[in-house]
């Protein structure tokens, strides 16, 4: 698609189970806007993107005998797309691997990298798998990523143990610290074993408390452990940066890049041509 007639678009990823959408603002013809209708898939940095929302945007603009009006698009990676939709049909699934929840639930993914055995999953009909999928993950303390075209399952202690991307110096960044706000959003959760006495998560501080059924030690430990939001960055474009990696801050610990938002603007609203990358980068809280 020519540059000229995408007046903004911006590719994001995500460390969720859906990891990476688009969102577009296009100059379209009746020929285009039948090519950008929902369903069909557009190419951005590399990924296919499933169309799911077309809108078209008021006010039109007239180019020699053609009419031309703005189309915003949202999409969704093509291979992961279908377990954003509510279901017609349960998932129920036992001693299965992720990549086969996910391939149940309409995915066209190859595989998992560092897959994990699920011992049962639940998804009702008229529910939505990614719901239940990002669930899972705080079950197993760890998170999805999407790098070189393939879907990547990491526990957040190996997220922490990567090599760094890239290295910068901690300044021009919005820091982000609140040990109330955690306190308070950060739960620690309890459950009833098979002998009916309570067990325990992480309670090393004081946390409000949740009662979570049918989970074992292990998993009320792994659900306390999360991603807290510490920077957020406007860096160069620099669309190689996903989600999942690792910046290192001199001075500081290194953060995880929770979402990469590369931005390309064209400036036909007369603010000029830009592209620049956008972290929001986090800590682990355990």
């Amino acid at each position: 698609m020519r540059g000229d007639i995408i007046k903004s678009a911006v590719v994001r990823y995500d460390l969720s189970p859906v990891p990476a959408t688009l969102e577009a603002e296009i100059r379209v013809d009746d020929e285009l806007r039948g090519q950008l209708a929902e369903g069909k898939v557009i190419n951005a940095n590399g990924d296919d993107f499933r169309i799911i929302k077309p809108v078209g945007t008021a006010g039109q603009e007239s180019q020699g005998k053609h009419d031309m009006a703005y189309l915003h698009i949202t999409a969704l990676l093509d291979s992961c797309h279908p377990i954003a939709f509510v279901r017609q049909r349960a998932i129920i699934k036992e001693n299965a691997v992720l990549a086969d929840i996910y391939r149940a639930a309409g995915a066209t993914i190859n595989g998992v990298d560092g897959d994990f055995k699920v011992d049962r999953f639940n998804c009702m009909v008229g529910e939505t798998p990614s719901f239940h999928i990002a669930m899972l993950l705080q079950d197993e303390g760890g998170v999805v990523c999407w790098k070189s075209g393939k879907l990547k399952f990491l526990r957040l202690a190996d997220l922490f143990k990567q090599k760094p991307t890239l290295e910068l110096p901690d300044n021009a960044s919005e820091n982000i610290v609140s040990g109330f706000l955690e306190r308070h959003e950060i739960p620690s959760f309890y459950s009833i074993d098979q002998n009916g006495l309570v067990i325990y998560g992480n309670r090393e501080k004081a946390r409000s408390a949740k009662f979570a059924p049918g989970k074992n030690l292990q998993q009320l430990q792994n659900m306390s452990k999360c991603l807290v939001q510490r920077k957020v960055s406007k860096l160069d474009y620099r669309p190689a940066l996903r989600a999942g990696d690792l910046i290192n801050y001199l001075g500081s610990a290194p953060l995880a890049i929770v979402t990469s938002a590369h931005v390309f603007q064209a400036g036909t609203d007369g603010g000029g041509e830009k592209q620049y990358t956008k972290l929001w980068l986090s800590g682990m809280s355990s």
